[in-house]
């Protein structure tokens, strides 16, 4: 049976040695904010400390986003650099968990993954997404860069001139795009991304825990040269751009269109119950 993690923004899932981690914010694109950070961490305890659990699958709830990335309201009440910083190391923490874990991890792409969605991704050992998404970093137009060690993992997975363009175009690109640059492995049908996911997970948990554990170390042990160097420097420059007037200016606008949207809502509802 599915199990909520604190609080309904993420929902777990264990069956026959698969868990399955799921963002449930979808009326907001499964945006990350205090609760879902909170919710990942209590469920990353629960399946560290399950040896039943062998594989694990991230994925979001709907048909249209994997993840939007930072909750913008959430991002405005982060007023200082410090809060900034806080919830940029609370959030690599998580990922760092996922990519440097015993246990291998599948992202099920089940729609866009924009911004800090698509850092989520990259912390994945392996990515399977639906025909139909399509992979953004939009932090650049925020006035922000990758915050959550997302940008330092790009380089490594899609290479410097590619990892550049993403990040400093803020371009969306399709999945054939994706999986040719390699930020994606494998394309899956709409409705079907689970369970191409499931069926990988289920082929890799065949092998022994200290095998799968063992090749997973040499993965790590490949990539980490100097990356905690790199995250290190990545998370400064992004406590730099947190205090910046441009995401400031970005958090602003956020907030007005948000607050007018509102409104027009409550209008609209009054006229209604007027008619």
């Amino acid at each position: 049976m599915p199990e909520n993690a604190s609080n309904n923004a993420v929902v777990f899932e264990s069956e026959n040695g698969i868990g399955t981690i799921q963002l449930n914010r979808p009326e907001v694109h499964n945006a990350v904010n205090q609760s879902v950070i909170e919710a990942l961490e209590t469920t990353l305890d629960k399946v560290a400390a399950d040896d039943a659990v062998r594989a694990l699958i991230i994925t979001g709830a709907g048909s249209t986003t994997f993840c939007a990335g930072g909750d913008l309201q959430y991002f405005a009440t982060l007023d200082t650099r410090e809060k900034g910083l806080e919830m940029s190391r609370r959030m690599q923490v998580l990922l760092d968990r996922l990519w440097s874990g015993s246990k291998p991890v599948v992202a099920a792409i089940n729609g866009q993954a924009l911004g800090g969605g698509c850092e989520i991704l990259t912390a994945c050992h392996f990515r399977i997404a639906a025909s139909t998404a399509g992979f953004a970093y939009r932090q650049a137009q925020n006035g922000l860069i990758t915050g959550w060690g997302g940008g330092a993992r790009l380089f490594h997975l899609v290479g410097r001139t590619w990892a550049l363009r993403l990040l400093l175009t803020g371009d969306q690109i399709d999945t054939a795009q994706a999986l040719s640059i390699g930020l994606i492995d494998d394309v899956a049908k709409p409705g079907e991304v689970h369970a191409a996911a499931l069926a990988l997970a289920k082929r890799i948990s065949r092998h022994s825990p200290g095998v799968i554990a063992a090749i997973l170390e040499l993965a790590r042990l490949h990539y980490d040269c100097d990356s905690s160097i790199a995250i290190e420097r990545e998370t400064e420059l992004f406590g730099d751009r947190w205090t910046s007037d441009e995401f400031r200016d970005a958090i602003n606008d956020f907030q007005i269109n948000h607050s007018a949207k509102a409104q027009e809502t409550k209008k609209s509802q009054k006229e209604v119950k007027d008619v």
